[in-house]
């Protein structure tokens, strides 16, 4: 299991560069403590370079070549393969934008804002004459400011890729506008290859495929949480992504709403939250990093500009199957933003020949290198540790799946035993000092869990046990009293006036399920049945008065509910197969994946995840441990109960 961050080094690079841009590092690295790394990975700063932008690795001398939002653009010296900069060296400074850089048969091209030029020879000497050296393949480029910085790469078909982005925040565009065009390394043939992308700063390929995949920074000015950023692939050429029809995803603009786009459009592979702006990324296919990093998409998000509150300045991870394919999205590293205010925009991606990351930063102007195992080179730095030790996990339980604490420390655990099978279900207590003995037996699949007025509610298949402190069971709500036929009754809320919540998860494809309430004297009515949206509702959770957080096991998202009115608003998504919902005394929200044993939390619903747990085999129904500081996290098939620290 791998529960949270822990620990991250930092050290400062030398460099050959001036006083004040020493002083400069110093303080980043001073910042470094800030970060929040998982288990094993370091970070430190591998060099400094100005406004450093996208970055390309030149090939026999490993040169970093690194460009910017201005005129320069730089070469990053390690002579002696340490890992940290020699020096930093301006090879150019009269370009108009020189943002993109690539490298390909030992040579540069750079893309400005109105052409590209390829400059011969870069890795035999720095001190050449570059400027005089241009030659421009391609000069067609819209000039244009707004959305001005291009972004390229060589693709497996050795041709060079361009993101050309809209001169817009949302208009109609024109020629290749909004678009990804490719050509020849000479320049030749030059055609547009992907339509209807807003503003793509980051591009790469598949390691496996070679399919290409691109970020995309969609429309503003449309509220704090949409459109979403997306990661989209374009596996052939025509294919068109849906600018200006759609401002991202498949939110549309009003302005644009009633107007048909040219040809069927393709939606994002994920989304991102909106308005942390997704930049640069890199397929990781080096062998530093733990071996479920193969394949995976490490992706800048450069943050928000005009978010009331700010989003992003982090790097995410984009998971992918065995079968190639987007799995899913989580946090890799994030921490440079602090109490809403940002000391680092993560801008670009690069992988070096041993595997490790370099990590490009606008704003601090610096370049970070991230490691995995190696020996820490700076200091280390205790995150989210709670001065205490988490209890033990609890093993040789038979399939649990849902706990709840009581006052007292005490721990009620739901077993079901053999999934489908009646009677050999059981209500477990696990003592403050660990020990397990039985509150109530002879259950068939008990699910929810939630205690109120010392009586435990559970979810028993069809039916609603109540079950008191002395292990006597009753069943408070029968199959007959539910609206229509109880299919998979899941999860368990009980709110203060002591009326109860519980999900039906229905079956697979979603038909049967719903949400209901039961009150004290034994009504049953339905909140929302199988036709309100959600394919199949599970983790429940008080969100004030009448309002109801709630997890969809089917699609990974996450709703409130609003009781009264059955009215629902989704608030977040990518949570696998979603499960159980709580929050601590903080206010966080903590959200488990079933499906991929992992857990999340959120400073509010609407926040991006922060992954705190990894490695199980089905993160089942959490709660909350007495002391605050502790989630209690079935996992149901490898039958224990983990103490996952949170503080």
């Amino acid at each position: 299991m791998k529960s949270g961050y822990h620990s991250i080094t930092a050290a400062a690079a030398l460099l050959g560069l001036s006083a004040t841009a020493g002083t400069a590092t110093a303080d980043v690295d001073d910042n470094l403590s800030k970060l929040n790394l998982p288990d094993g990975f370091n970070i430190e700063v591998y060099a400094e370079v100005p406004s450093a932008r996208q970055m390309a690795l030149g090939q026999s001398t490993g040169t970093v070549f690194v460009g910017t939002r201005g005129e320069k653009v730089y070469a990053v010296v390690d002579k002696n393969k340490d890992r940290k900069a020699d020096k930093v060296v301006t090879i150019m400074d009269d370009l108009k934008v020189g943002n993109g850089v690539a490298m390909y048969q030992g040579n540069l091209y750079v893309a400005e804002q109105h052409r590209i030029a390829r400059y011969s020879a870069p890795g035999f000497d720095l001190n050449l004459p570059f400027s005089e050296m241009r030659d421009v393949i391609y000069e067609d480029l819209p000039d244009k400011s707004h959305h001005g910085w291009r972004y390229i790469d060589f693709g497996p078909d050795g041709k060079l890729y361009v993101t050309v982005g809209a001169p817009c925040n949302i208009c109609e565009v024109s020629g290749i506008e909004a678009t990804i065009i490719r050509m020849n390394p000479d320049g030749s043939d030059a055609e547009i290859y992907a339509h209807g992308i807003r503003n793509s700063v980051g591009i790469d390929f598949h390691p496996e495929t070679g399919v290409l995949y691109f970020t995309d920074n969609n429309t503003d000015m449309m509220g704090d949480d949409r459109p979403p950023g997306e990661f989209n692939a374009a596996p052939e050429k025509g294919m068109h992504f849906g600018f200006p029809y759609y401002a991202g995803g498949r939110d549309r603009h009003e302005d644009w709403k009633d107007k048909e786009p040219p040809q069927e459009v393709t939606f994002p592979e994920v989304e991102f939250q909106a308005h942390t702006a997704n930049l640069g990324f890199k397929f990781y296919t080096g062998d530093m990093f733990p071996a479920d990093y193969q394949g995976d998409a490490i992706v800048t998000q450069h943050g928000s500009w005009n978010r009331t509150e700010p989003v992003g300045y982090k790097l995410m991870r984009v998971t992918f199957d065995d079968n190639n394919e987007v799995s899913g999205k989580e946090v890799f590293i994030d921490g440079w933003l602090q109490d809403g205010e940002a000391w680092g925009r993560p801008t670009d991606v690069l992988q070096l020949p041993d595997g490790s990351l370099l990590v490009s930063d606008d704003y601090n102007g610096v370049i970070y290198r991230i490691s995995y195992g190696e020996e820490d080179t700076g200091k280390t730095h205790s995150v989210r540790a709670t001065g205490e030790q988490t209890p033990e996990a609890v093993s040789g339980l038979a399939m649990p799946e849902s706990a709840v604490a009581h006052p007292d420390g005490r721990v009620f655990i739901s077993e079901i035993g053999e999934f489908g099978k009646d009677g050999d279900g059981q209500i477990s207590v696990i003592g403050s000092d660990g020990s397990k003995s039985t509150l109530a037996q002879f259950l068939d699949d008990p699910k929810g869990i939630d205690l109120w007025n010392d009586r435990l509610y559970v979810a028993d298949n069809d039916k609603l046990l109540e079950i008191n402190m002395d292990g006597d069971v009753k069943v408070f709500a029968k199959p007959e009293d539910f609206p229509g036929t109880p299919q998979f009754l899941n999860d368990v809320e009980v709110d203060g006036q002591g009326n109860i919540y519980v999900s039906d998860s229905g079956k697979d494809n979603g038909d049967n399920s719903g949400i209901y309430k039961v009150t004290q004297a034994g009504e049953v009515s339905e909140i929302i049945g199988s036709d309100a949206g959600i394919k199949r509702p599970n983790g429940l959770l008080m969100d004030g008065p009448g309002q109801l957080l709630v997890a969809d096991f089917g699609t990974g998202d996450l709703y409130r509910l609003d009781i009264n009115s059955g009215k629902l608003t989704a608030l977040n998504s990518g949570f696998g197969g979603a499960d159980g919902l709580v929050r601590d005394s903080r206010g966080y929200l903590y959200v488990s994946d079933w499906n991929n044993g992992k857990v999340w939390q959120l400073t509010e619903p609407k926040a991006t995840p922060q992954l705190i747990g990894d490695g199980y085999e089905a993160a089942a129904d959490i709660g909350l441990a007495t002391d605050g500081k502790h989630l209690l996290l079935p996992d149901m098939k490898a039958g224990q109960l983990h103490y996952l620290s949170i503080r």
